[in-house]
């Protein structure tokens, strides 16, 4: 799966992210056959306010099909309808989720899991890749709600949509696990167990920071890389 992400990657790169802002709200290579209207009628922007986004601003996106086509257009990824939202002129269509492989997305990779594979069924099928490599490290979103009640009856006054995080781990893509400690952590990375420890102490990694984990995957990962690109 390494493989398939770099060669996402090269794709972008060979295509190039020349586009601008500017250039996007003019015109949008992505066509009909990728779009859906999200409501029976287009969907006015004042209607999006309450939502919840991985990013609330319309940015670049780069969206890689099955079919490995790589189309431009400016989105944004709804995670309380778990969906791809397209800007076109001024109205919002959705995404054909059957058509997306993987998404650039304000230059992070975006893959699209299928909610089959993930146990959670409040987690979002689309997850923010990490790390790739021997084990890549996905952070999952999903909406929790937090009450707040009346301290002295203790009466639900109020209950806001909070967005929640977890991360997850796969080696094949066709199972994803949600890490569940430093215990297990150390356990993917058996084979380089000691060295993962030292590396911790080291440099003070707090495994429940997304910037330290991510760090301590992708040093796991580049060791193997590493170690398979020297063998005979």
């Amino acid at each position: 799966m390494k493989t398939f992400l770099s060669a996402i990657t090269l794709l972008i790169s060979f295509y190039g992210l020349t586009q601008t802002k500017d250039d996007l709200n003019k015109v949008t290579s992505i066509n009909g056959e990728y779009l859906e209207k999200i409501h029976s009628i287009s969907t006015p922007l004042s209607l999006t306010k309450k939502s919840f986004y991985l990013d609330e601003d319309w940015n670049h996106m780069v969206i890689i099909t099955r079919d490995d086509e790589i189309l431009h257009a400016n989105g944004r990824i709804n995670l309380v309808r778990m969906l791809v939202e397209i800007l076109v002129e001024k109205h919002i269509r959705r995404l054909n989720e059957s058509r997306v492989r993987a998404l650039i997305f304000d230059g992070d990779k975006i893959m699209r899991i299928p909610a089959s594979r993930i146990e959670d069924r409040r987690i979002s099928s689309y997850m923010q890749v990490l790390s790739d490599g021997q084990v890549t490290l996905l952070e999952a979103f999903k909406i929790g709600f937090k009450t707040e009640s009346d301290g002295y009856s203790g009466v639900v006054v109020d209950e806001k949509m909070i967005l929640e995080s977890d991360f997850y781990y796969t080696t094949d893509f066709s199972s994803f696990n949600k890490l569940k400690g430093k215990k297990e952590i150390l356990s993917i990375m058996e084979d380089q167990k000691s060295a993962a420890e030292v590396f911790i102490k080291d440099n003070k990694l707090k495994l429940d920071q997304k910037r330290d984990l991510a760090v301590l995957f992708d040093f796991y990962n580049d060791f193997f890389d590493s170690n398979k690109n020297s063998d005979p």
